[in-house]
């Protein structure tokens, strides 16, 4: 079912302009005081929206003997009228957002030190993907991880990962994983592609973040316990001694 006041405002109608349409199409003509009552608002507050929905068009005002009232205007053309204006603009943007990127770009340069800065937070599952879409992009992946936990908040990581390999044939990811059942079928079915490689942890080894990730001069930590949290490292020192120990582990650790 369509929500019609959600339509509405994204015609660029407020929540209260969309009440008052709503209510005018349910009930037809009316006084804008008896719309107020109505609609449980201040009479000055109707008349002020009133004359706004005036001005695009969706009402009209209408003089029966004595009577001034409100009335809907055509929705067939009225609506149709927004819709179209709406998509022009939407339009226009699109076209000319390259060129408002290149002006930002050029007229704001201290904006690209962001992509330099040496710790950036991610907060909720929207914001933590974007750290695996950055490291996804890297030449050699490594990380510690927990794919039991992982599995519960980002099911579709299984996914992601496979279609990082097809989007990036020069990806390769180097896991240690915690021993678990659900792990060792996971890395099974993984290690299926050439560019995967991964070894286990000792049973009794335990790690406090959920993902470690180490990659391009960065080092990532994702966190899921409570609330769902990321942070990206750029660091080129941290980053060397990190990989350093992983690569040091790996060498050390059995591949079973």
């Amino acid at each position: 079912m369509i929500n019609f006041n959600a339509f509405l405002e994204q015609l660029n109608l407020s929540e209260i302009e969309a009440s008052l349409y709503t209510t005018l199409l349910d009930n037809g003509p009316m006084s804008v005081r008896d719309l107020a009552v109505l609609t449980k608002m201040k009479r000055t507050t109707a008349y002020f929206y009133i004359d706004q929905l005036i001005e695009k068009g969706l009402v009209m005002k209408l003089i029966r003997g004595t009577q001034k009232l409100v009335s809907v205007s055509q929705p067939k053309e009225s609506l149709k009228y927004l819709v179209e204006e709406k998509s022009k603009t939407a339009q226009t943007l699109k076209q000319e957002f390259p060129d408002m990127l290149n002006a930002i770009s050029t007229n704001l340069p201290q904006l690209e030190t962001s992509n330099d800065a040496e710790i950036r937070y991610f907060k909720g599952v929207s914001g933590v993907k974007k750290i695996y879409e950055d490291a996804l992009k890297s030449k050699e992946l490594r990380s510690y991880v927990n794919l039991s936990i992982m599995e519960n908040v980002f099911p579709e990581n299984l996914h992601i990962f496979s279609n990082a390999f097809n989007n990036n044939p020069l990806l390769k990811i180097y896991e240690i994983v915690e021993d678990s059942p659900y792990s060792r079928k996971q890395t099974e079915h993984s290690s299926q592609n050439p560019q995967y490689f991964y070894k286990f942890l000792p049973k009794d080894i335990q790690l406090s973040a959920a993902d470690t990730l180490i990659y391009d001069g960065k080092v990532s930590i994702i966190n899921v316990g409570g609330q769902i949290t990321g942070i990206i490292l750029t660091n080129m020192d941290y980053y060397r001694n990190s990989k350093e120990l992983f690569d040091l582990h790996w060498r050390e650790l059995q591949s079973i």
